[in-house]
């Protein structure tokens, strides 16, 4: 059975380097993108790697309108979705920086929910950056000094992203959904120079690498059988990786999902 998948972020990088590798694969593939231009040139590389049929939808993260938007337009061309690669997300200040990297994709998958049929696979972008977030997990989009730092607001929507997945897999996984999370490594990329993992980077090489390899682990994470994987699991290089206590406490997470359902409703 041919398989649907929606990527966001795909219009570069790590999401259309997955978007290519899944239309070779010969699944059907939607990307959603921010930048139009962009986001055409990523909808002919797809085509280009084999895909029959792919779409691409765009909508800027940042505006929440847009995420419904896109979502709505999802459930006109799609019965179903076997997996929704969550890899939106970008480096912004305040509370931008969540709405885009966390909220967004938290809605989505939510407008989703009963697309993602039994086996689907929702799988997270995370990172090493969620180690040095400071989270407010009962009010994700309050205007912290903290995040006035664009990385320090980066490292807490990492840190919600892989909580995120640790309550979805408490809330989904008895809906036949597996939610998975990864860390890709540390892409070779002018937004990779400017962190401040690059320079662990240089001590630890085996972290670094290209969008192509980076996929390696989410490609993995959607073929391999349910028995080989972890509901709520974290990965990098096909294997179980350690995310610091604040990213996967249970309670953390169940805090950080009704409030993210509080944020979201009350728009």
């Amino acid at each position: 059975m041919t398989r649907t998948v929606v990527v966001t972020g795909a219009s570069a990088g790590i999401g259309l380097a997955a978007a290519r590798r899944f239309a070779a694969a010969g699944d059907r593939v939607i990307l959603l993108g921010r930048h139009e231009g962009r986001l055409a040139a990523a909808l002919e590389a797809v085509r280009q790697a084999g895909a029959a049929d792919p779409a691409a939808i765009r909508a800027d993260f940042a505006d929440p309108a847009q995420v419904r938007e896109a979502a709505d337009r999802l459930r006109d061309a799609c019965d179903r979705i076997d997996v929704l690669v969550n890899n939106a997300g970008g480096l912004f200040r305040g509370p931008a920086c969540l709405q885009v990297n966390h909220l967004a994709g938290f809605e989505l998958a939510h407008l989703l929910l009963d697309r993602l049929q039994a086996p689907a696979r929702l799988i997270t972008t995370a990172s090493l950056a969620e180690a040095w977030g400071v989270l407010d997990v009962d009010r994700p989009l309050r205007d912290s000094l903290w995040h006035r730092s664009r990385w320090l607001a980066y490292g807490s929507s990492k840190q919600a992203n892989v909580l995120f997945t640790v309550e979805a897999a408490h809330r989904w996984t008895k809906l036949g959904i597996l939610p998975v999370a990864f860390f890709p490594g540390l892409v070779r990329s002018r937004f990779a120079t400017t962190s401040p993992l690059f320079m662990l980077g240089k001590l630890i090489p085996v972290l670094f690498t290209s969008p192509q390899r980076a996929t390696d682990t989410l490609l993995w994470l959607a073929d391999a059988p349910t028995d080989d994987l972890v509901p709520g699991g974290y990965y990098f290089l096909r294997q179980p990786f350690a995310a610091t206590p604040r990213s996967t406490s249970p309670k953390r997470a169940a805090r950080l999902w009704n409030a993210s359902l509080a944020a979201i409703g009350d728009r």
